[in-house]
């Protein structure tokens, strides 16, 4: 039900006997308009006669400030920013000796803000006439204007800190891939959306354990996804508030810790695969273009991942190395050294380019401005082509995607150095892989060049001039 006043004193004071209009300056432009507040006397102490003439100052002095606002370059504050400053200054107030007249002030513009908030589109109703005085003027409040009016006085007085406000900076400042971003992005929309439909206030210490995890177990109706998409974004919420609590006391406690929808993993037979020998001879014997059978021979020789090798540049392959940058959950950069197969590949895809250049120009980056696609795209769509062209693939009924894919080669490389004899830490150093021992993934600077060298050495390539191909006898078994 719309709420209904009699009277309304917003933008109203009294001074004297008399009213006048009152209109708040934003502090920013208080330099240039000069005064603190814009007033103007109405001539008259009836305050129904006030409200029917103040309608034309309010908006004269509203648009004085708004000039004033783009003179500077900043739009009006929301009123959520607004709020979140005054309860900033009321929590430095505390911590100084601060006067009771500031406090006062301080009241006062809450006060004032909180009445023009909930007000601002008010629709004017004539009430019954008391006594001989005529028909009077009452106002009818829209809803969604009540709601943010007591919002608004809620952060203001510091019982509620609303978390959206700090996401732009977290984003900004978060050093992830333009997807996870993303993911950011659209986690905290889902999360907004569930809080809207639940009725609760989108404030940190709205957000409990209890809600948290009440929320994702909504989530996967609410995002139509998966729970292991899910679980990325509630990975993502968990390191907002762990953002949150670098920058607000309130948020200390970060609810999403431990939230998490149950997995269920592939069944067997269903998981993805590295490719047999017989796989990798028919992808480096078949028609390929050029530049996809050198792609193909740098995912199998060293391992990396699609989007690593399409990012190189000429200058990370020099001095017989080389020099793949971090990737999904890897920390550090890290140098490969050259199979010895690589090297007439490498030496033909570098001749001729400055050291600045794309070692694979054929797969330019993503040219779409905010495009949350990663440059190997149209690489891993030309390889899924032709990986089909040659018979290469398997496919399970119900899944999206494919038990082999270009990853396949870095699953292959990793199972044949670890059947030739090299070091499981070996083997993590030259992938990218996590130890698993503090010690050696904190302290350690990692392993030789030189033994590194004589390990990537080891891998031997399918033959590839038409002999039978004898597959490698594993004890885990294969499943038909």
């Amino acid at each position: 039900m719309p709420r209904r006043t009699s009277v309304d004193r917003a933008y109203l004071e009294q001074h004297g006997r008399h009213w006048r209009v009152s209109v708040n300056v934003p502090a920013v432009v208080r330099d240039i308009i000069g005064r603190p507040k814009l007033r103007h006397d109405l001539g008259t102490d009836s305050l129904r006669t006030a409200n029917l003439l103040k309608g034309p100052y309010v908006a004269r002095f509203k648009a004085q400030i708004q000039e004033a606002l783009t003179t500077v370059g900043r739009q009006r504050q929301s009123t959520t920013h607004e709020a979140m400053e005054l309860a900033k200054w009321a929590r430095e107030a505390k911590e100084r000796n601060t006067s009771q007249e500031d406090w006062d002030e301080y009241h006062q513009i809450i006060s004032e803000r909180t009445v023009e908030i909930r007000t601002r589109n008010a629709m004017p109703v004539e009430l019954p006439a008391i006594d001989n005085d005529g028909p009077g003027l009452g106002w009818i409040n829209r809803p969604e204007d009540v709601a943010e009016a007591r919002r608004f006085g809620r952060i203001a007085y510091q019982a509620g800190t609303p978390f959206a406000e700090f996401h732009e900076a977290y984003v900004k400042g978060s050093q992830v891939a333009a997807r996870t971003k993303a993911d950011d992005e659209r986690s905290l929309r889902l999360l907004l959306q569930w809080l809207q439909n639940e009725n609760v206030d989108p404030e940190i210490e709205r957000i409990t354990p209890l809600r948290a995890h009440a929320f994702a177990k909504r989530l996967p109706t609410l995002a139509d996804v998966a729970p292991a998409t899910c679980n990325k974004y509630l990975s993502r919420l968990s390191s907002f508030w762990a953002y949150l609590a670098t920058v607000t006391e309130v948020a200390a406690s970060n609810p999403w810790v431990g939230v998490a929808l149950r997995k269920t993993g592939p069944k067997s037979g269903e998981e993805e695969r590295p490719f047999t020998d017989t796989e990798v001879a028919k992808l480096l014997l078949g028609p390929a273009s050029p530049h996809m059978l050198d792609l193909m021979y740098i995912g199998a020789l060293t391992g990396a991942r699609l989007d690593a090798i399409v990012d190189l540049k000429v200058q990370d392959t020099a001095n017989r190395v080389i020099l793949f940058q971090a990737r999904k959950t890897e920390t550090h950069a890290r140098y490969v050294p050259i199979h010895p197969l690589l090297e007439p590949v490498i030496a033909k895809r570098c001749q001729g380019k400055a050291p600045e250049d794309d070692l694979f120009p054929e797969w330019p980056p993503v040219r779409k401005v905010g495009s949350m696609r990663e440059r190997s795209f149209k690489a891993s769509n030309h390889f899924t082509d032709y990986r089909r062209l040659v018979g290469v693939d398997e496919v399970v009924a119900g899944k999206r995607r494919a038990r082999v894919n270009f990853h396949s080669f870095r699953r292959w490389f990793i199972s044949r150095a670890e059947q030739a004899g090299v070091e499981a830490a070996m083997i993590s150093a030259i992938v990218g892989h996590k130890h698993g021992s503090i010690t050696l993934d904190v302290y350690s600077e990692g392993t030789t060049m030189q033994r590194a060298r004589r390990a990537v050495a080891k891998v031997k390539l399918p033959p590839l001039d038409g002999s039978p191909i004898r597959e490698i006898q594993t004890v885990r078994a294969r499943t038909r």
